[in-house]
């Protein structure tokens, strides 16, 4: 099919997390996909689609082989006949790779491992690097495994792709989804409550203006820099729309007129928020709920935010409260430097995939 895999091995101790019961058993895998996986195809409804939204699986952003490998399609002469990308152990020959990079748990790696037929011995695991292109535009080198399928005079002969596109996964013709394969992407894993060692923190600041939202500023923010795990240390300024959920209440409440930010406090991410406001009138009465979208800047909004760099929030649906939680998880540190991944001078990645639709 279509993946490489990868065991992080951070070079810094990494914050330990538990929950009730205690999680220190749950390990994360990091993961190239550069087929039917990648968002918007088959496989990546089928399975990892479901594993994002229960908190199994992170999608963190696009990535390249390091090195040139030969990536080809299935041929109808080959069975069974997926018309699946095979990617081949030739270093030197073909393009760089063209995929995405993800976090998995284990239960989802043990399913891509199903999906990939290791134990059946269709394809093989072999260490390789990939670059990862984060949102703020730097790079990162993530030693990674990669699955290979064996090579063939056969398969050589192929016309080589640098990049499986929409183009190519319309021919694609999927065997069934594997139930096993489901339930193990789908399966709850418990939430982590709590961290078992202090994490670090870096402070980010900034300042909205007049009519900015303040929700939607804070999510692309994060987006921005690729931020997975921050809390409010401060807010001050003022609103005019203001948009709230009561307590215990669906519906939100807007209030029309001048207020002072009296406090903003919270938890929030790339994968979801949890922010209370409170804010005043002319009068000094105040008011407070949910923050939703609608939140929007009169004059200014300075804030200060503490960025958790180990740390990592998501928000699965937690079945003793039915609503969505904070899961406090481990975040893989990686070494970000191009030159201690002996890259050197290594030129930026060429796109060569057609957008995806």
């Amino acid at each position: 099919h279509q993946l490489h895999l990868a065991h992080s091995t951070p070079r810094a101790i990494m914050t330990e997390v538990s929950s009730s019961p205690p999680a220190g058993s749950a390990t994360w895998h990091l993961v190239f996909v550069y087929g039917t996986l990648k968002r918007g195809f088959t496989n990546y409804n089928r399975y990892l689609k479901p594993a994002e939204t229960h908190a199994k699986a992170i999608c963190l952003g696009k990535g390249m082989t390091v090195y040139s490998f030969p990536m080809v399609i299935r041929p109808k002469s080959l069975p069974p006949c997926t018309f699946a990308p095979c990617l081949m152990d030739r270093r030197g020959t073909g393009d760089r790779i063209e995929g995405e990079v993800w976090e998995v748990d284990t239960d989802v790696l043990k399913g891509l491992d199903i999906l990939e037929g290791i134990a059946k011995s269709y394809y093989y695991r072999a260490p390789t690097d990939v670059e990862l292109e984060e949102s703020t535009g730097s790079t990162s080198i993530l030693s990674c495994q990669t699955y290979f399928f064996p090579a063939s005079d056969m398969l050589l002969a192929e016309p080589l792709l640098a990049c499986y596109g929409p183009e190519q996964h319309s021919f694609y013709d999927p065997f069934p989804p594997n139930p096993e394969i489901t339930a193990l992407c789908s399966k709850a894993r418990p939430h982590g409550l709590e961290t078992t060692q202090t994490a670090s923190m870096e402070v980010h600041c900034l300042r909205l203006l007049p009519g900015q939202d303040v929700l939607e500023e804070l999510l692309n923010f994060c987006g921005r820099h690729s931020i997975s795990a921050a809390i409010i240390l401060t807010c001050v300024g003022s609103t005019g729309q203001t948009t709230l959920r009561p307590a215990g209440v669906p519906s939100p409440k807007i209030f029309q007129g001048k207020f002072e930010i009296v406090s903003l406090t919270g938890t929030l991410g790339c994968s979801g928020h949890h922010l209370h406001m409170s804010i005043s009138d002319e009068e000094c009465r105040t008011f407070g709920g949910h923050v939703l979208k609608g939140c929007l800047v009169r004059t200014t909004a300075e804030i200060a935010l503490g960025v958790l760099p180990q740390l990592r929030f998501t928000r699965p649906v937690d079945e003793r409260t039915g609503y969505d939680e904070l899961c406090i998880g481990r975040r893989f540190l990686e070494d970000r430097t191009n030159a201690e991944a002996g890259l050197g001078d290594s030129p930026k990645p060429k796109r060569h995939c057609p957008a995806q639709k």
